[in-house]
């Protein structure tokens, strides 16, 4: 992301970066020219809490992760406080993001691609808006009832010895857990 930001900057010079979490800032902005260092603010390690809300605040939310991760669950964070998200075409940022519909994705460890993809999602607030409401509806998925409901109706096709789940969704172990489907 350090090495898209003067790229960045020179198509939307009023951006400014927020970095959240752990890290050493000094090595972070090393790389950057002087007169863009003071455009990044370091947050540090911010609570769930400040997360949502920081996350609600951004135009644009960028995860230039380049592996090791098995899920996403930030993007989840991200697309459920309504952000629109632009991460690496990591395997399973891809999948969280239902292969583009639900948010954007740059090459992975290619600073040109994410500062292409970042300025173009920066200048376009109608696509900012459309990624929002299609990341927020999407991540609904993800919701513990949802998931729940799901991995119970493959224990029941396993102990039932169905091949399929029963088709009153409401029967079975689901419904009286509560997390039958309506």
């Amino acid at each position: 992301l350090m090495a898209a930001f003067p790229r960045i900057v020179e198509a939307c010079p009023d951006v400014r970066l927020l970095v959240a979490g752990r890290g050493d800032e000094e090595e972070a902005v090393a790389g950057l020219p002087a007169e863009l260092r003071s455009r990044v603010e370091f947050l540090g390690m911010v609570s769930d809490e400040d997360k949502a809300r920081l996350l609600r605040s951004v135009d644009v939310y960028v995860a230039p992760n380049t592996g090791g991760e098995s899920f996403g669950i930030i993007l989840v964070e991200a697309l459920s406080a309504g952000a629109a998200v632009l991460a690496s075409d990591l395997d399973a940022f891809a999948q969280v993001l239902d292969q583009g519909p639900a948010g954007e994705t740059f090459a992975n460890e290619d600073p040109a691609s994410l500062a292409d993809a970042a300025v173009a999602l920066l200048r376009d607030p109608a696509r900012r808006a459309e990624l929002s409401a299609r990341g927020s509806a999407h991540v609904r998925r993800f919701d513990w009832s949802t998931v729940g409901a799901d991995i119970l109706a493959v224990y029941e096709t396993v102990t039932d010895g169905a091949a399929s789940v029963a088709t009153d969704e409401r029967v079975g172990l689901r419904a009286r857990l509560g997390f039958a489907r309506d």
